[in-house]
């Protein structure tokens, strides 16, 4: 894994209204890059350490200007997505440490991927389907994406493009608040249907706590094997993690 780097200062360089609880933020930063893998997680604070710090999903692929992209869902009393949300401005600099976690691809793997997303977990799916894109690998490989409703659907048309330009790529999205063209429904009643045999799939899910734990049990269901099932697990105001990793 690449080294942790501390408090590393970045720029914002833009902020955009993605959903209506969505903002998608992209940070440059002003001196090295931090080095990461597609599905890791970084903490982001204010220069002024007034603001708690919190962790958020790189949403994109390591790319040469070190840019990280941001996916911050907006929550009721939350200070740090508060602050992202409605005081943050572009050419403002901001803290970043990182990068953690293991939610990351297995370079010597062939086999045929799931990514499984709800919500802002769309990021470190994205940054891991970007790579896989880019790079060819794995031959096969599906984004299934839950929405509420049409306007919660993130990265359509980049995900065409991609559908486009990689045909072992595709991209699905479901509803589950609104009618539309079908899938309909929450992923996990899905799956049997769609994705009735996992056996030889690498499945990666992320999302709120409850829709990883449905995933993860409904991928089961349908024959993903131990060791396989990679999950990542969003909650309302994501913290680093301080406590004694559990066994």
């Amino acid at each position: 894994m690449p080294p942790v780097e501390e408090d590393v200062e970045h720029v914002v360089v833009s902020i955009a209204q993605r959903t209506p609880a969505i903002v998608e933020v992209v940070l440059e930063p002003t001196a090295e890059p931090i080095d990461f893998e597609p599905g890791q997680y970084v903490l982001l604070g204010d220069s002024d350490y007034r603001v708690p710090v919190r962790s958020f999903s790189v949403a994109n692929a390591a790319r040469a200007s070190g840019e990280l992209t941001l996916l911050v869902t907006e929550v009721a009393g939350g200070e740090t997505s508060g602050w992202v949300h409605h005081r943050l401005r572009t050419g403002d600099r901001v803290l970043v440490s990182g990068p953690y976690g293991t939610f990351t691809a297995d370079p010597g793997s062939a086999a045929p991927v799931l990514y499984l997303a709800g919500g802002s977990g769309l990021a470190p799916v994205r940054a891991l389907a970007e790579a896989a894109v880019a790079s060819g690998r794995p031959p096969q490989a599906t984004l299934f994406f839950s929405a509420r409703t049409e306007a919660d659907v993130i990265d359509r048309a980049l995900f065409a493009r991609w559908e486009d330009e990689r045909p072992g790529f595709r991209f699905v999205r479901t509803l589950t608040r609104e009618q539309g063209e079908p899938p309909l429904g929450r992923i996990p009643a899905l799956l049997p249907e769609l994705f009735p045999d996992l056996a030889g799939h690498e499945v990666y899910v992320a999302g709120a706590p409850g829709f990883v734990d449905a995933c993860a049990a409904a991928t089961r269901a349908c024959g993903v094997r131990p060791g396989h099932l990679h999950t990542e697990a969003f909650f309302e105001e994501p913290q680093p993690w301080r406590g004694t990793v559990p066994a």
